[in-house]
């Protein structure tokens, strides 16, 4: 009989449209097939945008249960389901999945990876901190960024490791652009605290100073879409500033766009938008927190910005639309360094030899 391939478990709290949600997609995708692992998945919280996609690419998708938004009772229920689907590593997702997946994982010996840290927020949040709580016990932790190593506090810890999210480059080649308007920027990301495009709004009039048809291309959904749709009504931007909510693919948005902007004020771990901006060779323009530095090279692939006033955010922007020889460079510049850094093949080969490394060692 030959030797049965070891199944993971990739355990989520949800899958909404977000870049986390992303990300565990494409590792199911990646691993797809693999000789090395099979793939099992389970989601806490269902009718997420992307829990088909992670279906469709899973081996096979466990019978998770859940109760409620808190609900840790489900660590019973999933101590069972590791063992009926003999389940040899459990690789979790968000606070509710690390703390029921260390329950599950002390009492099966299963090892258990902590992949929670996809942020690098100056300041943890409830989640954050349940899932940092966790991380003292599992087998070992994956984050997507140095700075968000930092931000958890686990520096000092030895098992920790950093994977870089990953793209698809094909999925860029080919691309034609798509514009609104004429000379367009835009920002990608979904309208909620974390993401700031108001200040974009509030930054636009200085720039039609100078380029008057200059436009503004939002694409996301969330809590505050009207609020940002008011703001841009009452500085008499209604028609140059325009919300794309219907697509989870703006690729060809991205590409029309002169450059990339992405304020975030909470900071990113590694910014999967940033990266595609980069990969369809276009210059950044974002916030200098957590992941950003670690993916844009001041003065050589984008421009990081300490602070969303308007003139801060306005300053960079002017200076590589009047100098698109320099924008284009730094695209192209840009496009480089993804596809050595960022390739979704090296993602997916750093949890491959993770994976390898840990069921090693499991009794």
């Amino acid at each position: 009989m030959g030797t049965i391939t070891p199944l993971v478990l990739i355990l989520a709290d949800g899958m909404p449209a977000g870049g986390t949600e992303r990300q565990i997609v494409e590792l199911l995708k990646g691993l797809q097939g693999s000789d090395t692992v099979r793939t099992a998945f389970g989601v806490l919280v269902k009718g997420g945008e992307r829990e088909k996609e992670a279906m469709e690419y899973a081996d096979i998708t466990l019978p998770v249960r859940q109760t409620s938004r808190y609900d840790c009772t489900l660590a019973v229920s999933l101590v069972g389901l590791v063992r009926r689907y003999n389940v040899d590593l459990i690789h979790t997702f968000g606070s509710i999945s690390d703390f029921s997946g260390i329950i599950a994982g002390k009492i099966t010996g299963c090892p258990v990876i902590n992949g929670s840290i996809r942020s690098a927020r100056p300041r943890l949040n409830r989640r954050d901190r349940i899932s940092r709580f966790c991380m003292k016990y599992a087998t070992w932790i994956v984050a997507n960024s140095r700075a968000g190593i930092r931000a958890f506090g686990v520096e000092k810890y030895r098992n920790t490791t950093v994977i870089y999210n990953g793209v698809e480059l094909s999925r860029f080649s080919g691309v034609s652009p798509v514009t609104l308007g004429g000379l367009s920027i835009c920002m990608v990301g979904n309208f909620t605290r974390k993401k700031d495009q108001a200040s974009l709004i509030r930054a636009l009039p200085v720039l039609r100073k100078e380029f008057p048809f200059l436009e503004l291309v939002l694409v996301g959904r969330g809590e505050n879409l009207d609020r940002c749709r008011h703001l841009s009504g009452s500085l008499g931007l209604k028609r140059s500033v325009h919300f794309v909510t219907d697509t989870d693919h703006p690729e060809p948005l991205i590409k029309g766009s002169r450059l990339g902007v992405l304020l975030s004020p909470q900071g990113e771990g590694i910014s999967n938008v940033i990266i595609e901006y980069m990969a369809l060779g276009k210059p950044v323009v974002a916030t200098n927190l957590g992941g950003n530095p670690e993916i844009v090279e001041p003065g050589r692939t984008g421009i990081l910005v300490d602070d969303h006033g308007v003139k801060t955010v306005a300053r960079p922007i002017l200076d590589l639309l009047r100098n698109p020889e320099k924008a284009e460079e730094m695209g192209r510049l840009g496009k480089e360094s993804v596809a050595q850094r960022f390739a979704m093949a090296r993602m997916i080969h750093g949890y491959e030899n993770l994976y390898e490394q840990l069921l090693r060692r499991a009794p």
